[in-house]
């Protein structure tokens, strides 16, 4: 990853999160508190940049909590929550599935492996959040899945192709299913791969509760599917879709 220190790459990678995620959060207008939740936050790095520079920079009124299921790293981060004088930061222990939070409006979920990020997207959905951001991270479930028997099946063939195909198709239904949930949705590349190999972001940004195009945009996802021979995404699984 060329001659960059890892630290050097965090930074990187974190500051692009930043200047990604700011106009995101001005386009969501002027909500008087922000409800945040970094699912599954590690050590903190994302966690309090955003916070930083949202309290300190934006001058915004949030509520950030980091959901990391590492006890240790829950203790260690809180400390330096309390250390640095973050008031409206903390970090408590739960996975992305099961952590209990009120509310939420918007949920972030940075190279959450395979299924995780469908677990991160569910649980934003299920609360309604405004914003949704992923990065994601591994495409086992789908890869698994596949089991194509017209002219693609030479496509996934070989495994590296078939490892890119099940990264494009996983990432490509989820963002079909949360236009469908009335999320306005983009996938874009966030960074070079110099800096992480993940460099995948998807955004979603409620624009409408009104569910008109979701049968639509569902036949869609089970046409891709039918394609790949993919008996079930496992977002579907989760939304009971």
């Amino acid at each position: 990853m060329g001659g960059s220190s890892p630290n050097e790459r965090k930074y990187k990678q974190i500051n692009r999160y930043i200047e990604l995620i700011s106009p995101e959060i001005k386009e969501l207008g002027n909500l008087d508190e922000l409800q945040i939740v970094d699912m599954g936050s590690g050590k903190g790095y994302l966690t309090f940049a955003l916070y930083d520079y949202l309290h300190n920079n934006l001058k915004k009124k949030i509520e950030l909590t980091g959901v990391e299921f590492r006890e240790d790293l829950v203790t260690l981060c809180n400390a330096i929550a309390q250390k640095a004088e973050f008031e409206d930061l903390n970090f408590i222990t739960g996975t992305i599935e099961k952590a209990e939070i009120n509310k939420m409006d918007i949920l972030i979920a940075l190279h959450a492996c395979d299924t995780a990020t469908d677990e991160a997207i569910f649980r934003g959905i299920s609360s309604d959040a405004s914003l949704i951001v992923c990065a994601p991270c591994c495409h086992k479930q789908i890869r698994k899945e596949f089991n194509v028997t017209n002219e693609l099946s030479y496509v996934v063939k070989y495994g590296i192709l078939k490892e890119r195909q099940a990264e494009i198709i996983t990432d490509s239904l989820r963002a079909l299913i949360l236009e469908a949930y009335g999320y306005k949705t983009k996938v874009f590349e966030f960074i070079s791969t110099e800096h992480t190999p993940k460099n995948v972001m998807i955004v979603g940004r409620k624009v409408s509760s009104n569910t008109a195009d979701k049968e639509k945009i569902m036949e869609t996802v089970q046409a891709i599917k039918k394609i790949y021979g993919i008996e079930k995404h496992y977002l579907e699984k989760l939304l009971n879709i």
